[in-house]
Order: structure tokens, then C-alpha cells, then sequence
């Protein structure tokens, strides 16, 4: 009976803290949006900031941003921040105010994230809102439109598209004799040129070829998604509901992952932290990582760096990628503010330039895109590509299973030496349980 009412309590203490029902109505007729969000908070410094030269990551870019709209709406919108600022805890914290009635007014979500809630119809369909709003949709990119529809619905609005990119340490390219006439990196455009590479900057410098997070978080299956997508095959057939892990495909990803391990062209036994602190000290040529480090790494740095984007080493030039979006829940009652909570949504849209600005991701609209690259941003025309090559994963209901599966299977080869085949079937079969 203690138990029962403690869990009872905190709950009702998460539920306060993190939404507090739809929005409110302040006296003077301003509409209160309740807003949650991970991405972290900046300094005190900026928490009442407007001043997006300021906004150098994601936690000063969206805080900045929030209050600016909070200056232009003065007196009829006003955004408030509620908890769940630690992305690692921030699902939980969402699904308990779903669970208690009283979900925030607009979310930030990931795209494999969001078919889960829109299945359940727990989110507004935005396509009529956005409109209102004056959002045009035929201005968002071909991956950034498949990320926030589901079932053929708009459920989100499009805030970047974040992926994998090469880190690049020109300087070892440079010194290995693989750069071109302009001293631009030249990529490897197969698993033989590949190795080829690796070979030479093993001889000719010393240093590792490639590092990533090979042990901590989900990057091993980032690029298994990515070879997988290179070869012409989605890791789920949706239409089908089949698993193409235990393929042919699969085979020649994970062999090709395993193998850059067991010839000692990179180290299987770093986290995240410490992949990023070996490519970063200059020990590593290339660094598999996301869009978030760019502005880091362009600003402390000491070597020549170059971010750029991945290529095609088994097919198609296709990469891993999710996106960031804002979604408005349901309410109890058809909510009369979700026109306020459309408009929030449509003028992060309309500054999505500036959130690429700065964070490194990607812009999810043709025309942020275009002014990035003609305003010459550090390193942003260097991966401009990525944003058409992206590759999301198919909307499943379980993503986030079907990806932990992934990621301990597959690193089994190369922390206890479990074969490739042997770990394709385990990784095949769970996933199938899954979906079941």
C-alpha cells in the first residue's frame, strides 16, 4: 500500500513539474503554451537572451529563439519551458503526462519517435494549421517531409535533419598523400580503396585511419543502417513487415565492420568520449560522428578540419539520419489553442536558418539550405549533400528496440568475438519477435 502511494505521488510530481495541462489563459487574454524539450540549457547568461549571435549550441539556440518569439508575441503568446531538458530521460517524462491527461501544448520530437504517438492518435495532424500559418511545405526537403509524416499525415514540422558526417583530419590526409590538387581529402568510394587508404596512413603516419563510439551509444548501428541503405535494402520492409538483417547484405556490412577492427585500421574499445578525444588529440584521420560536433571541432581544433560527407563505399551514396521536429499532443477537450501552438511551431520553422547557423545540423528547407551555402557558414558547404542523401529509418512503432537490438548483436563481433553469422540470426530472430 506504501509503494502504491508513492508511486502515485511521483507521478503526480513528474506530471506537475513537466506539463501541467493544456494551455492556459493568462488574465490580460495572453495564451500560456506549455512547451517540453530536451537539447540541454545554456548559461544564465542567455537563458533571457535574443541575441542569436550568441547561439553557438543547441541548448543557447533554442533558448534563444523561444524568447525571441516570446518578444514578438508579447501580449498574445507566450512560450514556457517545461521539464525534461536531459534527452535521456525526456520520453519518460513525455509519456507520463500522456498518461496522466495532461500532455504539454508542443513537444520536441525525433522522427523515429513520433509514429509511435501518432499511431496511438495521441498528436494533431499540422498540415492545415502549418498552411494557416503560412508554412510552405513544398519548401521542405524530400527527407525532411518523410520524417514528419505518418500514414501519409503531417504530424510534426520539420526543425533540421541531423546525420552522420566524416570528420576529417586533413593534416594525416596531407601527410598520407591522399588529397587532391586543392588539398582536399579524397574519400574512399569502396570497402578496397578502403583498406587501400587505412594501409597508407597506417605506413605513412602512424595513426589509427577511423575511429567512433564502438561500444557506448547506438553509432555502430548508425552505419550498419547506413551500408545497409548503401546496398538498396531498409533494415525493415514495412509493406511486408519482413527483417532484412540475416541477408547477404547484412553479411557484407557487418563483415566489412568487423574486419576494419581485426586488421588494426581502428579500436573497437572506445566510447563516445573517447573516440572523440583520439581524433581530436590528431591520433585518427577520420572520425565517424553527427552534425552536433561541426562548430566544436571548426572552433578548437588545432589541426586543418574538414567535415564532410559519407560516401558511397557500398552503392548508392545513402547515410543514417533522424530529424528534430515540434509536435502539438491532443488535449482532453478540442483545445482552442492550437492555433498559439501552431504558430510556435511555424516561426521555429521559418528560423530553422538560424538553428542550422547554430548547431551544424542540417536545414530541413531548400531555402535555408540555399542561404547557407551562399552566406559561405564554416564547413556548412562541405556536407551540403548530406541533406539529400539522408537515409531515416522506415516508421516502425517499436524503433527504439529494434535499434538496441542492433547495436548489442552487432558489437558482439568485435568485443567477444561472436561470429558474423551467429550474430546476424540472433539480431534477425529478436527483431522479428519485436515486430510480432
Amino acid at each position: 500500500m506504501k509503494r502504491l502511494v508513492l508511486l502515485t505521488v511521483c507521478l503526480f510530481i513528474v506530471s506537475a513539474v513537466f506539463a501541467q495541462g493544456s494551455a492556459e489563459t493568462a488574465g490580460d487574454g495572453e495564451i500560456v503554451l506549455e512547451l517540453a524539450r530536451f537539447f540541454g540549457d545554456p548559461d544564465d547568461s542567455l537563458m533571457d537572451s535574443t541575441d542569436l549571435s550568441k547561439a553557438n549550441s543547441e541548448a543557447a539556440a533554442v533558448q534563444i529563439l523561444t524568447n525571441i518569439f516570446n518578444e514578438e508575441y508579447a501580449g498574445s503568446i507566450r512560450v514556457e519551458k517545461l521539464g525534461g531538458s536531459e534527452w535521456g530521460s525526456y520520453y519518460d517524462q513525455l509519456n507520463t503526462t500522456f498518461a496522466s491527461g495532461n500532455p504539454p501544448d508542443v513537444a520536441v520530437m525525433h522522427q523515429t519517435n513520433m509514429p509511435a504517438y501518432a499511431s496511438r492518435g495521441l498528436l494533431v495532424s499540422l498540415e492545415k494549421l502549418l498552411s494557416d500559418q503560412g508554412v510552405d511545405m513544398d519548401d521542405w526537403t524530400a527527407p525532411a517531409r518523410v520524417a514528419v509524416s505518418y500514414d501519409g499525415t503531417v504530424y510534426g514540422s520539420p526543425f533540421d535533419l541531423h546525420a552522420n558526417l566524416l570528420h576529417v583530419n586533413v593534416d594525416i590526409f596531407k601527410e598520407a598523400g591522399l588529397v587532391d590538387a586543392e588539398g582536399i581529402p579524397i574519400l574512399p568510394t569502396s570497402i578496397e580503396e578502403f583498406y587501400a587508404q587505412a594501409e597508407i596512413v597506417k605506413q605513412k603516419t602512424g595513426k589509427l585511419y577511423w575511429v567512433e563510439d564502438a561500444t557506448q551509444f547506438p553509432i555502430s548501428y548508425r552505419l550498419f543502417h547506413t551500408l545497409m541503405e548503401q546496398q538498396g535494402v531498409s533494415i525493415v520492409d514495412t509493406d511486408t513487415n519482413t527483417v532484412h538483417v540475416n541477408t547477404d547484405e547484412g553479411r557484407k556490412a557487418l563483415t566489412f565492420m568487423n574486419d576494419r577492427f581485426s586488421r588494426g585500421y581502428s579500436d573497437p574499445n572506445l566510447d563516445y568520449t573517447g573516440a572523440e578525444q583520439v581524433f581530436m588529440s590528431g591520433g585518427a584521420a577520420i572520425e565517424l560522428n553527427g552534425t552536433w560536433v561541426v562548430d566544436m571541432y571548426n572552433r578548437e581544433l588545432d589541426f586543418e578540419y574538414r567535415a564532410m560527407n559519407f560516401p558511397a563505399l557500398m552503392g548508392d551514396q545513402k547515410v543514417w539520419a533522424s530529424s528534430h521536429m515540434w509536435v502539438v499532443p491532443v488535449q482532453k477537450e478540442k483545445d482552442a489553442h492550437y492555433e498559439a501552438a501552431a504558430t510556435f511551431a511555424a516561426f521555429m520553422n521559418r528560423h530553422v536558418y538560424e538553428w542550422a547557423v547554430g548547431t551544424g545540423h542540417i536545414a530541413p528547407n531548400i531555402s535555408a539550405l540555399e542561404k547557407l551555402s551562399t552566406d559561405e557558414v564554416p564547413q556548412r558547404a562541405n556536407y551540403a549533400r548530406t541533406a539529400s542523401i539522408a537515409a531515416t529509418f522506415p516508421p516502425v512503432l517499436n524503433y527504439a528496440m529494434i535499434e538496441t537490438i542492433i547495436k548489442e548483436e552487432i558489437e558482439t563481433c568485435w568485443l567477444l568475438d561472436v561470429p558474423v553469422q551467429q550474430a546476424l540470426e540472433k539480431a534477425q530472430r529478436r527483431i522479428e519477435d519485436v515486430l510480432r
